[in-house]
């Protein structure tokens, strides 16, 4: 049975903290917890998650959410503030929804949390849109010691391949950037298979095997965990899928 470590598991408790976006979403405008989560993983050896923030309206109220499952069930945390940074193994800001996008990353006060992040081991999660992913390279050339992920995928588009693929293979140098293959928001099981295997086989062709690490984004995701997951087994193109599935992980988050 195939040992598995989900890094990007969003959770919540739409009474204890509110998020509004879910509110046009019919199926996740319910509350998801940790157990309802673990069931999807009944075919894996479940080894454990990293609880990813929600873009929530209250962040302090969201890290309290978290702390608590961190304690109960002993998660991993990523997190959109600092406040509780001795807590943390990664940090995300939303910006593939908001008006300023990538060219937040380059802000004064965002730089200078860049820089807490760093002295702080603490992982960044990067999650932009498909088309801002040109912005990368010199993110990462100016941050050089910062550990970064890409969330999921950089979020590709087939529309938009050709640009994707000259934007990513230009990143692939950088020592301390990750790849998450994590499904993004609005992969399917319409989605073409052949695209989702010619994704993986191009990311494999620029990056090694220890760049790589599975997320779920579930319940966002409209693939089931269990789907995703198999997904990246059938396609044959990663070989020691342990690394794939939870040591890659496990390095970067746990530094093990």
């Amino acid at each position: 049975m195939q040992k598995i470590f989900d890094s990007h598991l969003h959770l919540w408790n739409l009474e204890e903290v509110s998020i509004s976006w879910v509110n046009n979403h019919k199926k996740l405008h319910q509350n998801y917890d940790y157990l309802k989560a673990k069931k999807e993983y009944e075919d894996f050896e479940f080894l454990g998650a990293m609880y990813v923030e929600t873009n929530s309206d209250d962040k302090d109220k969201e890290a309290l959410f978290a702390l608590k499952l961190k304690k109960l069930y002993g998660i991993l945390l990523c997190l959109a503030d600092l406040k509780y940074k001795e807590e943390l193994c990664a940090f995300r800001e939303v910006m593939h929804t908001s008006v300023k996008g990538a060219k937040r990353l380059f802000e004064p006060d965002f730089k200078e949390l860049l820089q807490v992040l760093t002295n702080s081991n603490i992982v960044f999660e990067a999650c932009l849109k498909n088309e801002e992913l040109d912005m990368l390279k010199k993110f990462l050339s100016e941050n050089p010691n910062l550990k970064i992920v890409l969330n999921h995928m950089g979020s590709p588009k087939i529309t938009h391949f050709n640009e994707y693929k000259k934007d990513l293979e230009a990143l692939k140098n950088f020592p301390n950037l990750w790849i998450k293959l994590s499904a993004p928001d609005d992969f399917s099981l319409q989605s073409p298979k052949e695209f989702i295997f010619e994704l993986f086989s191009f990311l494999k062709y620029h990056f090694n095997e220890d760049k790589f690490l599975f997320g779920s984004n579930y319940p966002v995701s409209n693939l089931s965990p269990k789907t995703w997951a198999n997904l990246i087994t059938e396609s044959k193109v990663f070989k020691n899928l342990d690394f794939i599935f939870y040591k890659n992980a496990y390095k970067i988050y746990k530094g093990g």
